[in-house]
């Protein structure tokens, strides 16, 4: 068994992740605030479940909302935290103190831009359920573009840097 050496470098956080941490809260404060100004004109019964192709295919009271809110909540916060521990994070190659830094810097980058990417899903989602429309039949494919594309932006960034 290979020992693995342990770097105690700090990695700092970039503008890019404080300008991110400020647009997730910005998402999930306004995304709230939106919530619960407009719940009481809702309908009783809104979408719940959307098909691939944006349709909705599932219907449950207006207080399910509240549940998708809950839920986008929860995973902002545990990205948010994940973020606070990169010696716990993983990569595909051995990290050393000469690399350390990079390596750390891309990684944050990659979890804090999926953030993102998740709050504007959930946020969307919600907005959707509110008004009680179909999703674009282009969302799904959207969606599994952009988080694809965006986690192939970064994986490449790491093996350029290791």
């Amino acid at each position: 068994m290979e020992k693995v050496e342990r770097c105690d470098c700090k990695v700092k956080r970039t503008r890019l992740v404080w300008i991110i941490d400020w647009l997730c809260g910005a998402l999930l404060i306004g995304i709230t605030v939106w919530v619960a100004c407009r719940y009481a004109a809702m309908p009783d019964k809104i979408p719940t479940h959307f098909g691939a192709d944006g349709v909705i295919d599932g219907y449950g009271g207006k207080s399910m909302i509240w549940c998708l809110l809950a839920i986008m909540w929860v995973l902002v916060i545990v990205m948010s935290v994940t973020e606070l521990f990169p010696r716990h994070w993983n990569v595909p190659f051995k990290v050393t103190k000469e690399n350390h830094s990079r390596m750390m810097t891309l990684t944050w980058h990659l979890i804090s831009t999926t953030k993102l990417l998740v709050a504007s899903l959930f946020a969307y989602l919600i907005i959707m359920s509110m008004r009680g429309e179909n999703l674009s039949v282009y969302f799904t494919p959207m969606v599994l573009t952009a988080v694809c594309a965006n986690s192939l932006y970064w994986v490449v960034r790491l093996f350029q840097n290791r």
